[in-house]
């Protein structure tokens, strides 16, 4: 089969490596004129270890990332709310690691496809049993199988599904970056301040990886400087605040807006679209990744199993479309104890936490591990 994948990250790159060892003539075009992860450090929780073993990079994730055994939960003046004893539940490794080493790991295991840089695509025609696609470079081609891997604002959902459907905002802005503070954690901080959050999770080698959000519907809030940063967060306490103040000018710092992207049909004609293209979610439950990785197996699993394209694309949908919304329903509902602001709000959010915190967030973390996600029992 002669497959194109739009998008050289994290989805288009495990779909590759899923595919490429059935024989398929599969090209890769990405739009950047060479490999450039985006953001900063990647969260992979339990559910993630299946997924890559399945993709075969859990040795090589596991050299290169850090594996802790519970995660922290902590309020604004640096006061314990509680932990989730990951380890002692006995669940899958939850680990992290830098962008930058995971898309490496995963560019190092493509074997067979074809990878033209610098390219995206300008036109996309349905015909009975191919998609007539033209790319930016005036060349057009006919593909079996296109896979929109790119992104949140994607082209291919744009050219193919039409341009009405477009990524929700959700009202939060957030900063992501590596620094080498030395914290001397061994697992991930959460921190829940009035309207904010800041994450303190290493990601080996004595770095961490920082991710800094606040709830800003308004959207007034863009361009911070380090020390506009630094002041923005201003009511945190603790060794979060020294973080802070210590930013250096040049540290590489990410900002942008959170935005939620729900499809309710990911495939049209011989065009579908994986990862956040099609299901692009908050942050909240750590399930970017891991969602793409199990988009692109899943489909490799489809297409092997399934004789005719159409069925096994209805299949792959139909098997990982309920497991994404359901993602996406409960990161925005976890979210919305971060928009709270008033003291007596945060007070009581505080309060409940510190009783019943690990019940609620182990909640969420059980049904991806057991494979329970956006069944009807949930």
């Amino acid at each position: 089969m002669k497959i194109l994948i739009v998008g050289g990250g994290i989805a288009g790159l495990s779909a590759a490596i899923a595919l490429q060892g059935d024989g398929h003539d599969i090209t890769i075009v990405e739009t950047h004129d060479g490999w450039k992860p985006a953001g900063a450090g990647l969260h992979l929780p339990g559910n993630a270890m299946a997924a890559l073993r399945a993709l075969g990079i859990d040795q090589d994730v596991a050299a290169k990332s850090c594996a802790f055994p519970r995660l922290d939960y902590f309020d604004h003046r640096d006061g314990k709310l509680f932990s989730l004893e990951t380890e002692q539940l006995g669940w899958p490794t939850f680990q992290a690691l830098t962008r930058s080493d995971f898309h490496e790991i995963l560019c190092t295991k493509l074997t067979t496809p074809t990878i033209r840089f610098g390219l995206s695509v300008s036109a996309i025609h349905h015909e009975p049993y191919q998609a007539q696609v033209s790319f930016t470079d005036g060349v057009s081609s006919s593909f079996d199988l296109v896979i929109g891997a790119d992104g949140i604002n994607s082209a291919v959902r744009r050219l193919a599904f039409g341009a009405e459907h477009m990524p929700q905002p959700t009202g939060y802005i957030c900063w992501r970056w590596i620094t080498d503070y030395p914290f001397g954690l061994i697992a991930p901080k959460f921190i829940i301040g009035h309207g904010q959050v800041i994450l303190v999770m290493p990601v080996g080698d004595n770095r961490f990886y920082i991710y800094a959000s606040t709830y800003d519907p308004g959207e007034r809030i863009r361009d911070l400087s380090a020390g506009e940063l630094a002041a923005h967060f201003a009511r945190f306490e603790g060794p979060v605040r020294e973080m802070l103040n210590a930013i250096g000018t040049d540290t590489v710092i990410h900002e942008g807006r959170l935005q939620q992207m729900i499809m309710p049909e990911w495939v049209t004609g011989r065009v579908i679209l994986i990862g956040d293209a099609a299901h692009g979610t908050l942050p909240t439950m750590a399930q970017g990744a891991t969602q793409s990785i199990k988009d692109g197996l899943a489909l490799a699993d489809a297409l092997r199993t399934q004789s005719n394209i159409k069925t096994a694309l209805a299949s792959w949908q139909a098997t990982r479309l309920p497991e994404a919304h359901w993602v996406q329903q409960q990161s925005l509902q976890r979210m919305g104890f971060a928009k709270i602001r008033g003291k007596a709000g945060v007070w009581l959010r505080n309060t409940l936490m510190r009783k019943i915190g690990p019940k609620i967030v182990a909640s969420g973390f059980r049904s991806l591990i057991d494979g329970t996600a956006g069944t009807q029992k949930d």
